[in-house]
């Protein structure tokens, strides 16, 4: 009876249920560097896709079409792009509920890699996830990526379980791992995302 009462109190409340999506670009200096954070867009794309390739040793795990998608749910989605001068230098990509947020993307150029703008985009997603009164923050990696997975230990995501053969394109698995931003709620449970 409670779960229908919940279930009810959401459609009839849905203002309850939205999470902020707004966003204004600004700019930032890390690691001596001045860099523009601005949301993502359909004319970023192709800047995009060759970071993808630069990263993923010339693949694209994300075709145009998925970050046309992706891009287009703005209700719920937020990706960030981080530009120096007229150079990607990174970008990140989340889904927000009201009790989860997703990371659903990062990467950061090899040429700006190790100065941090990876561990400042997450945190940057972290806090909006506070924002947003979430509970929780997940995230895939893969297996083998130790670089990302000592990254996001860093940062307090605990390991969770494993999602096998995640990656299609590879066959490799994914951890997942998740950042409990409210302890006191932890409790079994499945993740939306």
């Amino acid at each position: 009876m409670l779960k229908k009462f919940k279930l009810l109190n959401q459609f009839f409340h849905p203002e309850e249920n939205k999470v902020d999506m707004s966003f204004s670009p600004f700019i930032t200096t890390i690691g001596g560097l001045t860099l523009q954070v601005m949301q993502a867009g359909d004319e970023n794309i192709p800047d995009l896709l060759v970071l993808e390739r630069q990263v993923y040793s010339g693949h694209t795990p994300w075709s145009k079409f998925s970050f046309e998608t992706e891009l287009r749910k703005r209700q719920n989605s937020l990706y960030l792009v981080v530009y120096h001068a007229s150079d990607l230098v990174a970008f990140i990509g989340a889904r927000f509920n009201p009790r989860e947020a997703h990371i659903t993307n990062i990467a950061v150029s090899p040429k700006y890699q190790n100065q941090h703008i990876g561990t400042y985009l997450m945190q940057w997603m972290i806090n909006r996830a506070r924002k947003n009164n979430c509970e929780v923050v997940s995230l895939e990696v893969k297996i083998d990526n130790d670089i990302a997975q000592k990254l996001y230990s860093s940062l307090g995501f605990k390991s969770t379980f494993i999602r096998k053969d995640y990656y299609k394109d590879t066959h490799t698995d994914a951890l997942n791992m998740v950042l409990w931003l409210k302890p006191h709620r932890v409790k079994k449970r499945k993740f939306t995302f």
